[in-house]
């Protein structure tokens, strides 16, 4: 079964519901026996990720940070994924796409 770890730090309704994020990742995984972390940040904090692991100024849609065990050891932790609230809602509307849409796009890009 997949352990799904939402960390929403954003405050908005054009989020969505952790049921959709779970739907989403099972349907990529196949319902398997895997560990994700999906983090739902502001611009502030995408900014400074993106700039700290791609040396790129702005915000950006996903960040994606695979877990790499050591040697030898197996897990089945996949990483974490971080996604940037108001640039989902602003590529969707630029897109004419519905959030929702462009949620689950990243998601299974991510």
């Amino acid at each position: 079964m997949t352990q799904l770890e939402i960390q929403n730090v954003v405050a908005s309704a054009e989020v969505p519901g952790d049921d959709r994020f779970i739907g989403w990742v099972n349907a990529v995984l196949g319902g398997g026996d895997f560990e994700v972390v999906i983090r739902v940040v502001d611009e502030e904090e995408s900014e400074q990720l993106n700039r700290a692991y791609r040396h790129k100024n702005g915000p950006t849609n996903v960040l994606s940070f695979p877990f790499e065990a050591p040697p030898g050891i197996a897990t089945n932790i996949l990483g974490d994924l971080v996604i940037c609230a108001p640039v989902v809602v602003k590529e969707a509307r630029e897109q004419n796409k519905t959030p929702e849409a462009h949620w689950a796009h990243l998601v299974v890009h991510g």
